[in-house]
């Protein structure tokens, strides 16, 4: 998982029932029925590696869906199909002034990566060891309309993996043309749950920050959720639907031992993954050591916002609505930063800290943010929040004081829901290296009476 948790129950009451519907929960053996990959960065000449595996000796359909970094917007997505113990690695580089996925692997896909899609075509390329390098560029489509609509936007984003059921084995996954034929002509174009059942879990991910023209590179955690589809319900539905979501899974989740159930609520399966990932607290460390040339940036990514803040009124924790007609993100949620040195002397400077774009004081605005601790980004990113840090080494802490909304039993999760890590980059003479951490977090429960 990206973030160690620590559950602050305050009052919670004691006779909360469990019962038999799934519950979701971030599971620390890494595996799950939805992955989130809190960062990909393909600015500045930088790639992101990704790999999913199914640990299980089921077929697996899964969603892959890629989103830009300001309003959680998706830039690609598609169905892919593992056969029992697959690993699907992928690739994101930059092409053009946007960015694109690129993968040798076999492992079915549909639409079938490196194929035609409008104004931004893929393409195939047979290469020396018979292998198949196949490209596709990411898309504006969804975003298009906004102030601020530039292909550069997908360049910096975030990910995320759901697995809609396990495929029967009289289905080939490894056969695609015969996959691809069940979508176009055969029992998928018009019932895709045909020898489909529910989701079962089994899924981990793996991801790589890679800088080749500086040679180093980061390793980036991934959370991955067990329990979040419902019981008896299949998900498996067509590409090209943006389905299935986040807003289709569980209402129910497991916090600590306490069970929060958000049943009958508007957006109810977002409130229970949002309670899941709910902090009042990251903490972690922060190196910019002028002898090792050091950097620290964070990353803090919302992967619940967009859920939650594009209708005309801001669904809790978040309080702010996204609004598209601005090129600057207005969505901004304030939190407050405190720094301490090794030794534990601390500095609160204002209270709060002001982004490097978008003007409104003390935010985090965009659904996945890089903030920044020295002058020059540890990620290479353009689009940072820059902090300062008034020491050379030692740690800092965001504190968050929103809410997620009471639970049916009047329990309330404290916090925004946030995934990420902290990665430094040292520059050792002609070498540099870097290294992650992920964020120790706590959250606090508490009776909503």
């Amino acid at each position: 998982m990206s973030i160690k948790r620590k559950v602050l129950a305050l009052a919670v009451a004691s006779a909360l029932s469990t019962g038999a519907q799934a519950q979701q929960q971030v599971n620390s053996e890494g595996t799950g029925q939805v992955l989130m990959f809190p960062f990909y960065n393909l600015e500045n000449n930088s790639n992101t590696f990704m790999h999913i595996s199914n640990n299980t000796g089921d077929n697996k359909a899964i969603k892959v869906r890629l989103m830009e970094h300001k309003n959680s917007q998706v830039v690609l997505e598609f169905n892919a199909y593992l056969g029992p113990y697959d690993v699907f690695p992928v690739a994101l580089a930059a092409e053009g002034n946007g960015g694109a996925v690129l993968t040798t692997d076999d492992s079915c896909t549909v639409p079938e990566l490196g194929t035609a899609n409008g104004n931004y075509s893929g393409t195939k390329t047979e290469l020396a060891d018979g292998s198949t390098l196949r490209k596709q560029p990411l898309v504006p489509y969804l975003y298009d309309q906004d102030a601020e609509s530039s292909i550069g936007r997908t360049l910096l984003g975030h990910a995320e993996v759901i697995e809609m059921g396990v495929v029967a084995e009289s289905v080939d996954v490894s056969d695609c043309a015969a996959v691809r034929t069940l979508w176009a002509s055969g029992a998928w174009s018009t019932t895709p749950t045909t020898n489909v059942t529910g989701p079962t879990g089994g899924l981990s991910g793996a991801s790589y920050f890679i800088n080749p023209n500086l040679a180093y590179s980061m390793s980036i955690d991934v959370t991955a959720v067990q329990g979040w589809a419902k019981d008896g319900v299949n998900y498996h539905k067509s590409p090209g639907t943006g389905l299935p979501t986040l807003e289709e899974g569980s209402p129910k989740a497991k916090v600590g031992d306490t069970v929060l159930d958000y049943t009958g609520q508007a957006n109810a399966s977002v409130l229970a993954t949002t309670a899941l990932l709910a902090s009042t607290s990251i903490m972690n460390e922060v190196q910019i050591e002028s002898g090792l040339a050091a950097e620290t940036d964070w990353v803090v990514t919302f992967p619940t916002k967009k859920y939650l803040t594009n209708g005309t009124t801001a669904g809790a924790p978040f309080t702010k609505v996204y609004d598209g007609t601005k090129a600057d993100n207005v969505a901004c949620e304030t939190l407050s930063l405190a720094q301490f040195d090794r030794e534990t002397v601390s500095s609160n400077g204002s209270g709060n800290f002001v982004p490097a774009s978008g003007g409104v004081a003390g935010d985090l605005c965009d659904a996945m943010t890089v903030v920044s601790f020295a002058p020059n980004s540890a990620l290479l990113a353009n689009d940072t929040v820059a902090v300062g840090f008034p020491f050379q080494n030692g740690a800092a802490r965001l504190v968050a004081e929103q809410a997620v909304p009471a639970d049916n039993n009047g329990v309330v999760v404290k916090g925004l829901p946030v995934i990420g890590f902290a990665g430094t980059r040292i520059v050792n003479g002609p070498m540099s290296y870097g290294y992650t951490a992920p964020h120790k977090a706590s959250n606090t429960i508490t009776s909503g009476g």
